[in-house]
C-alpha cells in the first residue's frame, strides 16, 4: 500500500530543498571570500537565519493553505491570525 502524501508533507520536502540550495550558495560565496566554513548544522542555521521548517510554515501561510484558525506556526499555541 502506498502511504498518501500530504500537501504539508510536500511542502515541508520542497522547503528543505530549497533551504540546502541557498546553504550551499552560502557556502560557496563563503569559500571564495576565504571565510571560515560552519562547523555543524547550529551554525549553518545562525548562517542562514533559519530552518527548513520555518521556511515551509511561511510558504504555507503565504500560499493561503494556512487558515485563520489554524495554530500559529511560531509555536505560541495561539491561532494565527493575518
Amino acid at each position: 500500500m502506498v502511504p498518501k502524501c500530504t500537501l504539508l508533507d510536500v511542502e515541508n520536502a520542497l522547503a528543505k530543498f530549497t533551504w540546502a540550495k541557498e546553504v550551499h550558495k552560502k557556502i560557496v560565496k563563503l569559500k571564495e571570500e576565504g571565510k571560515p566554513m560552519p562547523k555543524n548544522f547550529a551554525e549553518v542555521q545562525k548562517l542562514m537565519g533559519s530552518t527548513p521548517l520555518d521556511l515551509a510554515k511561511f510558504n504555507m501561510v503565504k500560499s493561503g493553505e494556512m487558515s485563520r484558525n489554524a495554530p500559529c506556526p511560531c509555536g505560541s499555541k495561539k491561532r494565527y491570525k493575518r
